[in-house]
C-alpha cells in the first residue's frame, strides 16, 4: 500500500508516521510546507506549498497513493477568526483539491475534523448530531466536511478534540501548562469549557485501522474523560509535580477570547470503539503514557531517534 500524509509536520503526523512504519508495510510519501527529516527506506518526503493546487497535484500523482491522510489544517481558533482567507484556504480549499486528486488516483481520503463543528449547547456529541458551529474555525472545518460528502469518493472524516501527547516540537495544552508552571508563571484556564482530551497515539491508531480496513464515513475519536480545561490543567500540574496554585480559574466570558467557544463540546466515541475495537485513554492514562515516552527518549541515544 502507498500512503500519502498531508501536513506531515503536524502533532498527529509525528505519532502517526512511526506507527505506520512499525505496524504496516506501507510506502509513505510525506508532504509538508516545512522540512522533514526522514531516514527510512519506505519514506519519501516532499517540501511544497500545499495550497498550490498544481504543485500539490504533481507531487501526489507521481506517487499514486492508495490512501491519503490529511492532517493539515489551520487550528488556531482565534487566528482563524482574524484571518478567514487563510483559514478557508487550508480548511476548505485544500480539502477540495484533495478530493479531486483522490478521485483521479482512486484513493481513500481520510480527513481530520473537530468537535468545534458543534455549538457546545449539548455535548458530548455523536456522529449523527446536527453541526452548528459558533466560530469561523468550526465553520471552515464543517465546510471541508461538506465538500467530502458530495465528492463521490471513498472518504472518512475523523472528528477529534484537544489532541495532546509527547512533545515533538509543537506546543499542545499539556506542554503549555507544564512549561508555564515550571517557569513559575501564572496561567488563566477556563472552568466552563468541557471536552474529552484525546491522546495522540489513540488518534493515530484509529487512523491506521480506518485506512487498513478502508472504513468510510464519520468517526468520533476522543478520550475517555469528560473534563473542563481547568480540571485538565490541574491534573497535569499534579501529575508532573508543578505548582497547581499557579492555575487561576476564569470563565470564558472573563477571558474574552476573540472567537466564541462552544462550552459543552466533546465527542461520543461508541461507534469508533465498536467498529475499530478501540479503547481510548482517559487523562491519567494519557499522562502516564507521556511520562513513559519522555523516559524512553531520555534513554535512547540521539543517533537512534527519528521517525
Amino acid at each position: 500500500m502507498k500512503i500519502t500524509v498531508i501536513g506531515a509536520g503536524s502533532t498527529t503526523a509525528a505519532s502517526l508516521i512511526p506507527m505506520l512504519l512499525e505496524e504496516t508495510d506501507a510506502e509513505l510519501h510525506l508532504l509538508s510546507s516545512n522540512e522533514i527529516i526522514a531516514e527510512h527506506e519506505r519514506v519519501t518526503t516532499t517540501r511544497i506549498d500545499i495550497t498550490d493546487r498544481a504543485v500539490l497535484k504533481e507531487a501526489m500523482m507521481t506517487h499514486m497513493p492508495d490512501a491519503i491522510i490529511n492532517t493539515a489544517a489551520m487550528t488556531n481558533v482565534d487566528a482563524c477568526e482574524k484571518n478567514r482567507k487563510l483559514a478557508h484556504s487550508l480548511n476548505v480549499t485544500l480539502v477540495e483539491y484533495l478530493t479531486r486528486i483522490a478521485r483521479q488516483a482512486d484513493a481513500h481520503l481520510v480527513h481530520l475534523s473537530t468537535d468545534y463543528v458543534f455549538n457546545g449547547d449539548g455535548g458530548p456529541y455523536a456522529e449523527t448530531d446536527l453541526p452548528s458551529p459558533v466560530n469561523y474555525y468550526g465553520k471552515s472545518k464543517l465546510a471541508g466536511e461538506n465538500g467530502l460528502l458530495s465528492a463521490g469518493i471513498d472518504f472518512s472524516v475523523i472528528r477529534t478534540n484537544v489532541v495532546y501527547g509527547p512533545s515533538h516540537g509543537r506546543l499542545d495544552f499539556v506542554r503549555w501548562v507544564i512549561e508555564a508552571l515550571d517557569d513559575k508563571r501564572e496561567i488563566s484556564v477556563v472552568t466552563d469549557q468541557f471536552s474529552n482530551p484525546t491522546y495522540v497515539d489513540d488518534l493515530a491508531e484509529s487512523i491506521i485501522k480506518i485506512v487498513e480496513r478502508r472504513k468510510t464515513g464519520m468517526y468520533h475519536v476522543a478520550g475517555a474523560d469528560y473534563v473542563s480545561r481547568y480540571e485538565f490543567a490541574k491534573r497535569i500540574a499534579e501529575f508532573f509535580m508543578v505548582d497547581p496554585d499557579l492555575i487561576k480559574p476564569v470563565t470564558t466570558e472573563e477571558l474574552a477570547q476573540p472567537a466564541k467557544r462552544p462550552l459543552n463540546g466533546g465527542l461520543i466515541t461508541l461507534k469508533a470503539e465498536s467498529e475499530l475495537q478501540m479503547r481510548f485513554r482517559g487523562v491519567d492514562s494519557g499522562l502516564v503514557s507521556i511520562r513513559h515516552d519522555l523516559f524512553t527518549r531520555a534513554q535512547t541515544p540521539i543517533a537512534r531517534r527519528g521517525i
